[in-house]
């Protein structure tokens, strides 16, 4: 047995017990497992995309870390007013977002000491994460690694990442506060600041501590943001190339239009060892824009992303995203399908923050799982529309996930 096989059985034999520790050893011994994916213990990346549009699932419970996500990791600090005062005060717009500058600096702290306040750990792939964990329903299935300061927010939202179930790997930065993000609701009106602080200084090196090592070593699934790219585009580049020279499964998201426009040659850095690449309809046309691929047609645009170069064999998926019009996927040989999202009443959508956020992680819950890419996909419809009707995005006030529900 060699050594790599060894370590991934000595694996199995901690987080798995009963019959599927005996499946997976078997599988082990005979050279067929999946568990990390990789063609080192004899699972070829043909193999394990054909199986993911199969929708094949092992009869077993998710391994540890079977998905590791990289992004920003925000405290939203969340207050519901009752008249314009706070907001005419740090002179915020209704219904925008904006970085903090040093005039909106205290407005942080000031939140903290309204009567009505929410903290939660935020961030668009913290968010996902935590949805992830909502769904799957197994705790620490998926760890996320950004950067945070030594102070009160970063020990707020340690706590309330790891009540949700999902494994931190904080970078922590001594002489920055952790970023935030302060939301207040008036009436309809919400005014969005956010102060990335420490997330903005998350170092490449922090991959190579032993701890995190073995974490990428675990992974079978990586998931970066274009906010993160923004911060520290060589981590994700270098996690994305790890994924597709071992035959794992990398999955970036755009995350604004801003990130294709200040960050182009970063993000095309990072395609060609993209295995899905998720955008709502205005950042693809964005990467469309700045490429000068002279089409605004979003069919046309989706084709051309799908084809573009790809360092491994892998087939590329692209699925983009436009509010309520259909969620459109993008296959090899120009395969095209439209997933309807199904009609919400308008009088329940409470807060729309974080419902893409909650789109994705319910996505990779099923994705990692093998499911069929409908199935992934009404499931993140599903997570989205449930976001919809809270205040933020908190697990504990999401109803218990049921699969007949999807």
């Amino acid at each position: 047995m060699n050594c790599f096989r060894a370590y991934i059985l000595n694996k199995v034999c901690q987080v798995l017990k009963g019959p599927a520790a005996k499946h997976w050893t078997s599988r082990i011994l005979k050279g067929g497992s999946s568990l990390v994916g990789t063609t080192a213990i004899g699972k070829s990346s043909k193999d394990i995309y054909a199986r993911i549009r199969r929708g094949e699932k092992e009869p077993m419970d998710l391994p540890e870390y079977v998905l590791v996500g990289f992004g920003n990791p925000l405290l939203d600090i969340t207050t519901t007013v009752e008249d314009a005062a706070l907001v005419e005060k740090y002179d915020l717009s209704a219904n925008a977002a904006i970085i903090a500058e040093e005039s909106h600096l205290p407005l942080f702290e000031e939140l903290t000491t309204q009567e009505f306040v929410q903290y939660s750990a935020g961030g668009a792939c913290q968010n996902s994460m935590r949805i992830f964990q909502w769904i799957v329903g197994q705790p620490f299935r998926a760890a996320f690694l950004g950067a945070v300061g030594r102070d009160k927010f970063g020990d707020i939202i340690a706590k309330r990442a790891l009540s949700d179930g999902v494994e931190t790997r904080y970078q922590i930065k001594e002489d920055l506060p952790t970023g935030t993000c302060a939301i207040i609701i008036s009436d309809t009106d919400r005014s969005l600041v956010a102060n990335l602080g420490a997330a903005a200084l998350f170092s490449e090196d922090w991959l190579d501590i032993e701890e995190n090592v073995c974490l990428l070593d675990q992974a079978q699934f990586f998931y970066a943001t274009g906010f993160f790219l923004a911060v520290s585009p060589q981590s994700v580049v270098r996690v994305a190339k790890l994924s597709s020279d071992s035959n794992r499964f990398f999955v970036f998201n755009f995350s604004a239009v801003f990130v294709l426009q200040s960050h182009k040659n970063h993000v095309d850095d990072a395609l060609p060892y993209s295995d899905l690449i998720i955008c709502n309809k205005q950042e693809a046309l964005a990467y469309a824009n700045t490429h000068d691929w002279n089409t605004t047609n979003i069919f046309e645009v989706g084709r051309m992303l799908q084809r573009l170069p790809k360092y491994n064999c892998r087939p590329r998926i692209v699925m983009i995203t436009d509010v309520n019009c259909p969620v459109i996927l993008f296959q090899e040989n120009d395969k095209l399908l439209e997933y309807p999202v199904p009609p919400i009443d308008k009088k329940l959508i409470v807060d729309t923050n974080g419902c893409s956020d909650a789109f994705v992680g319910g996505f990779l819950s099923q994705l990692v799982q093998h499911m069929p890419l409908d199935y992934c996909i009404r499931t993140g419809i599903f997570a989205s529309q449930q976001v919809l009707r809270i205040v933020g995005v908190e697990i504990e006030k999401l109803p218990k996930f049921n699969e007949s529900c999807i």
